[in-house]
């Protein structure tokens, strides 16, 4: 890669001198219209060919990371100043401007300026301490800042818009107003910008309107909104962006597009795979990509007059937060351009722009479309077996999808009017499946390949919108609502209905003081329970992974149908187990490394847990407790099970993270210790710490769920394994 970049530098100076090679960037495309901007990091700065890139490409620059708060000043007063400059050095360097990004964040900010629950007094001095030496120390060529950073919830049921972050909770939306009063003190010149993520989502964009508009009527010096543009090949459409821009420029004169990606995979949950590579993204994906990046360029160009800036989040994929496998930038891995790099600099049209809605047919014609004939519809394909059956979770009298035995899904949608129908099918960047129309007016289409086995969450892409299927069931598991299908496992006998004895699974509604609402529990009691009202059982917290809710294990993971079928063989002693929500989804990957999952540790151990005790049958001490759960939901288990080691005897992480003997302070607090994962994840990881655990004298055991990756079959499989190890003295 290094070679032929320096090869066709030098023949682009050759040809045309130094002042064409730099005439072909984006920044020059785009000269009569608005800035473009890139984050870029430490190796981006350090490396001549990136540096050319950016140079050639851009004219503007943010801080990935480097300019955060608990980067800058990680320790009250202690700041840490040289990474910052070593971006600002560059910008100086070269004439380029800087973005400020970010003084105020939730999340990557040092736990100081919580530290003692401070009053709102000592809070803003905290915060203007920090702004003041942060903003007076690059002014000189900081054009702007990302002041506050999103402070508005993304639940759109809840009464209160704003984000109940520690910031809020302290200061309510004072915090708000006071970081930008002490961002105008540090420095007058420079544009003060909110910023925020689902910019676009109706709700979402009417309650930072509200905010804006309020915050600004009482005097608040915000001089623009920051639209951060995580998007995705499916959506926002450009209806959607448009809404929202000309939303905002109702109550502001600047706007910025401060992150933008645009993902090829739109699966979210736990089966979002954030992977560095080794994933073919199709031709057709690609196209897809560069007509998104062509829709969103053609909206930010028609508001030229409000747009004055537009920032890439990230030089090249390999950088990306979101991995090269969503292929998410204009440069790939190798920071060669894209067809999207084509489309945006030469302000291409999309391929397949989104069509306006056709007007209704007479009835009549409806009703004289040719029947469907399955037979004449799907072609014998080689090698692919003819024995499809309706899917195991469609919705009751649907055919279709269906599912053979060796994996492939068969897919049938109803969309006479439709120009374009896609099933999001598949993991990580692969891509989906392309229907073709069939003359009834049905799209068709089967997988080009079989399917893993287990769950898969998917929806279908009708026209650029993004819709669920109507043939099967929905669950929860992309911070939304999304289709699902089951691919028969080989081994799917212990999670399968049988005829014996079945435990409940029931809702339970609990009043939440630390977040001033009712909150819902999914409680399985087994099939035993209530028969002799003296009885007494143990419980398990099991909890899911990000994006999904409390129903994910007893829907997804089949967490009832494994304990019925455990108790039935004898395997395991009756026990209860606890599925509530995690409040996982505020969270926005690239900062998990930040999450503490202290706000839902004040919900499951001071409030659930308790009532839980009050209201079932249980054993109510610690060793008659266990907590788990996949994924983030690990994440959060090994947080709380290490800060509060008087509630909980057992501890399991399934694929989410790993104990080191270090981490546990006393070896009696814990009983026992269970680490899972599939083998196409870090096999390699578990076996090494449980090793560990094990020398240092722990009851550690590990499971790798062979041939799965991080996926509900590897979560249900490790769920059987670790159910017989709890509750053992």
């Amino acid at each position: 890669m290094k070679q032929s970049f320096k090869k066709a530098l030098v023949v682009a100076l050759v040809m045309g001198g130094t002042t064409s090679v730099w005439a072909q960037g984006l920044k020059d495309a785009y000269k009569d219209y608005f800035r473009i901007g890139v984050a870029l990091n430490q190796r981006n700065i350090a490396d001549a060919e990136q540096q050319a890139l950016v140079k050639r490409e851009f004219n503007s620059i943010t801080a990935e990371n480097d300019m955060k708060p608990q980067l800058t000043e990680p320790n009250e007063g202690e700041f840490t100043w040289e990474a910052a400059d070593r971006i600002a050095n560059f910008c100086r360097q070269n004439g380029i401007k800087l973005r400020g990004h970010c003084l105020m964040w939730h999340s990557q900010i040092g736990e100081w300026m919580y530290k003692d629950n401070p009053t709102k007094e000592v809070l803003f001095a905290r915060m203007r301490k920090h702004i003041h030496a942060v903003v007076s120390r690059y002014k000189d060529v900081v054009y702007c800042w990302d002041v506050v950073n999103e402070a508005m919830t993304d639940d759109k049921n809840a009464m209160d818009p704003y984000r109940q972050s520690q910031f809020y909770k302290i200061a309510g939306d004072e915090f708000i107003a006071k970081a930008f009063q002490y961002a105008r003190e540090a420095d007058p010149k420079a544009l003060l910008f909110y910023n925020d993520y689902n910019e676009c989502d109706p709700v979402k964009s009417q309650r930072i309107y509200n905010m804006v508009k309020a915050m600004k009527q009482a005097g608040v010096p915000i001089d623009g909104i920051g639209m951060q543009g995580h998007y995705n090949i499916y959506g926002p459409t450009e209806k959607e962006v448009d809404d929202a821009i000309t939303l905002y420029k109702k109550i502001v004169k600047h706007i910025h597009v401060t992150e933008l990606d645009i993902r090829v995979n739109t699966e979210m949950g736990g089966q979002l795979r954030f992977s560095r590579g080794g994933v073919t993204v199709s031709d057709s994906i690609k196209q897809h990509l560069a007509d998104q990046y062509a829709r969103v360029f053609k909206v930010f160009r028609k508001h030229k007059d409000v747009i004055d800036c537009v920032t890439f989040w990230n030089l090249g994929d390999r950088d990306s937060w979101l991995g090269a496998a969503n292929y998410p930038l204009p440069f790939d891995s190798e920071y060669k351009p894209k067809l999207a790099y084509d489309f945006i600099k030469n302000m291409k049209p999309a391929k397949w722009e989104l069509p306006t809605a056709p007007a209704p047919k007479p009835r009549q014609q409806q009703m004289e479309r040719p029947q469907f004939n399955a037979r004449m519809a799907f072609r014998p394909i080689e090698g692919v077996k003819d024995d499809f059956k309706p899917s195991e979770m469609n919705q009751p009298g649907q055919e279709y999808p269906m599912v053979n035995s060796q994996g492939y899904v068969r897919f049938r949608v109803m969309a006479p009017d439709a120009k374009a129908v896609s099933v999001s099918l598949g993991l990580g960047g692969q891509g989906g499946t392309k229907l073709r129309r069939f003359f009834d007016g049905s799209w068709i289409g089967t997988t080009e390949g079989p399917m893993d086995e287990g769950f898969h969450y998917y929806h279908l892409t009708v026209d650029g919108g993004t819709l669920n299927d109507p043939g099967t069931q929905n669950y929860f598991g992309s911070c939304r609502w999304e289709s699902g299908i089951e691919i028969p496992a080989h081994d799917a006998d212990f999670y399968a209905m049988k005829n014996v004895p079945h435990g409940n699974v029931q809702q339970v509604l609990f009043w939440s003081e630390s977040t001033k609402q009712v909150r819902r529990a999914m409680v399985y009691t087994p099939p035993t329970y209530g028969q002799n009202k003296k009885e007494k059982y143990p419980v398990l917290y099991l909890q899911h992974g990000w994006g999904e809710d409390e129903t994910a294990w007893s829907r997804q993971g089949h967490a009832n149908l494994i304990m019925d079928n455990l108790i039935a063989e004898g395997k395991i002693q009756p026990f209860i187990v606890v599925m509530t929500y995690g409040m996982t989804n505020d969270v926005k990957f690239g900062t998990i490394g930040q999450f503490t999952a202290k706000e839902f540790e004040t919900v499951l151990v001071d409030e659930l847990v308790p009532y839980i005790d009050s209201h079932f049958q249980t054993k109510a001490d610690k060793w008659n407790r266990a907590m788990a759960g996949l994924s983030m939901g690990g994440v959060e288990t090994k947080l709380i099970t290490l800060r509060r080691p008087e509630t909980f005897g057992y501890y399991g992480l399934l694929s989410g993270g790993m104990y080191a003997p270090e981490d546990i302070k006393d070896k009696s607090q814990v009983r026992m210790i269970f680490q899972s994962c599939g083998s196409k994840e870090n096999p390699d990881g578990i076996r090494k710490s449980v090793e560990a655990l094990k020398a240092a004298g722990f009851n550690a055991h590990g499971y790798v769920s062979e041939g799965t990756a991080h996926e509900f079959l590897t979560w249900r499989r490790s769920l059987k394994e670790m159910a017989p190890l709890l509750f053992k003295k």
